[in-house]
């Protein structure tokens, strides 16, 4: 069970495996789920290729969707429900680990 969920949850921890994809996430969270290139790169003070290239790793794993908006792409959040399951199976198991007793 526990390593199903590992492989469930293994694109997305690999994926925020970088700090500037976690920053990443975190302007998402900030703006309610969905933000511009732009709005990232402003957030961040980042050059638009290195946040384009983020966006697109996330979008491969799958942490992402993307639509546009006239001239604009407005990507927003849309991880998989089997890989947030994953990673809340995960925290369990590793709270249950930590609380146990040691020998």
């Amino acid at each position: 069970m526990i390593q199903d969920a590992l492989t469930t949850a293994l694109p997305v921890l690999r994926a925020l495996g970088e700090a500037t994809r976690v920053q990443i996430v975190g302007v998402f969270l900030d703006r309610g789920g969905a933000a511009t290139v732009g709005e990232v790169q402003s957030a961040l003070g980042l050059p638009q290729s290195t946040v384009s290239r983020h966006l697109r790793i996330l979008l491969d794993a799958r942490l992402l969707a993307v639509s546009r908006a006239g001239p604009h792409r407005i990507y927003r959040l849309d991880v998989p429900a089997a890989a947030l399951d994953a990673l809340e199976a995960l925290t369990t198991e590793v709270r249950a680990c930590q609380a146990a007793p040691h020998p």
